[in-house]
């Protein structure tokens, strides 16, 4: 029964590549490759046998040998467009911008309604900082697959770039609907609604995407960040220690934590907004806050030494200095 079993599949390379996607889709890499090849022998012109080998190489963060069967699969098929799209993403992800247009608009010169090559062209027009573009490629991509929460994430995210904020909104929360269970939809949906001004409903979505993932940095810095601004010190300072222990080499979370932190436990806000200026000693909000910090703990001739330092940054605004020097006078020197 093995026998014909294996003799039916060797004389029906689609049934191969069937075996082949089964396997890979259950983790069995190996399983996968070996089935791939088989295919490939089976039909010498088919395209897809190598481009799914490549698709099991790149599983195995194998980018080299991926590329050379995406490039066996355009030896037979020039025009296939899948190893087009995935050599365009290759190239994207190795900083090589100009030839991964060109596999990309290879792609689409293919086959103009090929989703993927519309989403990866948006994710390098937003590397090129051409944010409008981006938001038009994955309209495209979006327009053509509907139901791809990713594709309209990123469009948020680009629109949010451009400065769209109620279509980015609109984008993302048809995310968040196609997804219920993403993380990263429900803290940009939270992200969003802060941008709005919507402190209780952003500060729901964020709290949802802590409960989805609580290892996911971005919803417990959002939170805390939504909660400061919600005046919530305490919440705010509770949220940030999570999003601080996650990623402990991020400035700007150290940041929000001190500025929480101030208002809850001087002490502690000190030594906090120290290990944000030495993550980023040219972050003018960490030199401010820690300025404020020993302000509030009564160190007057160390907050003067850090007040000074925050207005010599040279991208600090003019009102911004007198501000500091305002609160520096406020300072009572503790005995």
């Amino acid at each position: 029964m093995t026998i014909l079993v294996l003799w039916s599949l060797a004389a029906n390379p689609a049934a191969l590549l069937d075996e082949g996607q089964k396997k890979l889709q259950a983790g069995d890499v190996a399983g996968a490759l070996a089935t791939f090849d088989a295919a490939a022998r089976a039909s010498p012109k088919d395209p897809r046998g190598p481009y799914l080998r490549g698709v099991a190489l790149e599983k195995k963060n194998d980018a080299a040998g991926a590329e050379r069967a995406y490039r066996e699969a355009l030896a037979r098929d020039p025009r296939f467009p899948p190893a087009h799209n995935n050599l365009g993403a290759l190239r994207l992800a190795a900083g090589q911008r100009a030839a991964a247009e060109k596999e990309l608009r290879a792609a689409l010169e293919a086959d103009p309604t090929y989703a993927d090559a519309h989403f990866n062209l948006g994710l390098l027009r937003d590397g090129e900082g051409k944010h409008v573009e981006a938001a038009a490629a994955y309209r495209e991509a979006a327009k053509l697959r509907p139901d791809d929460a990713t594709f309209r994430l990123n469009l948020g995210a680009s629109l949010r770039r451009g400065g769209d904020i109620d279509g980015a909104l609109a984008q993302v929360r048809q995310a968040a609907k196609l997804a219920p269970g993403d993380a990263v939809a429900w803290t940009n949906l939270g992200l969003l609604l802060s941008d709005k001004k919507s402190y209780d409903e952003a500060r729901d979505a964020l709290a949802k995407a802590t409960k989805l993932d609580g290892k996911y940095a971005p919803a417990w810095n959002g939170l805390g960040r939504v909660e400061l601004r919600r005046k919530q010190p305490a919440a705010a300072a509770e949220a940030l220690a999570r999003a601080r222990a996650l990623a402990p080499k991020d400035a700007g979370v150290a940041t929000d934590h001190c500025r929480a932190l101030v208002d809850t436990s001087a002490a502690s806000a000190v030594k906090e907004c120290r290990a944000a200026v030495a993550l980023d000693g040219g972050n003018p909000l960490a030199r401010y806050m820690l300025g404020k910090a020993l302000v509030v703990n009564g160190d007057c001739a160390a907050a003067k030494a850090e007040i000074d330092r925050f207005i010599a940054l040279p991208l600090v605004k003019a009102e911004a200095k007198e501000g500091a020097k305002q609160m520096l006078s406020t300072c009572t020197a503790r005995r």
